[in-house]
């Protein structure tokens, strides 16, 4: 496998970032699964305050993510929105899921806050993938 950096459309991997840190923005608020996250954390929403840099040092793994995406996508030869698509969703299922649930086991975090996690992660993966693979260019 040959990955060129030449090949990633860094125009691409910077939306990626930006709509991984949207979904997660959504997808945490109040208007989504916020309330029913910070529950299942066994937090009150007092304790949750403050989260603004949190939110700060969220970006550092959104730039990750999107980052080996693309590196994966250039190094696989994906050029079109599904495959990219696809990538983020074998990426979620084979990395990302698998961890979110050995927190569950050894960490005894709730399967609910599993749960939902892994809705947040799935949606952004998938985005970020196509993304990515709308980004690319034709192999």
């Amino acid at each position: 496998m040959s990955i060129s950096l030449e090949a990633i459309n860094w125009i691409a991997v910077l939306g990626a970032i930006v709509a991984n840190m949207a979904v997660g923005g959504l997808w945490y608020s109040p208007l989504v699964a916020g309330q029913a996250w910070i529950a299942s954390t066994g937090r009150t929403p007092e304790e949750m305050e403050g989260g603004g840099s949190a939110m700060a040092l969220v970006v550092i793994p959104a730039i990750i993510n999107a980052l080996i995406l693309a590196v994966l996508a250039a190094g696989l030869g994906i050029s079109t929105a599904v495959e990219g698509l696809v990538l983020g969703l074998l990426v979620w299922a084979g990395f990302v899921m698998p961890t979110n649930w050995i927190e569950v086991i050894f960490e005894r975090k709730s399967y609910r806050t599993a749960f939902i996690n892994n809705g947040c992660f799935i949606i952004s993966f998938a985005l970020m993938g196509t993304i990515i693979g709308f980004g690319a260019s034709p192999a």
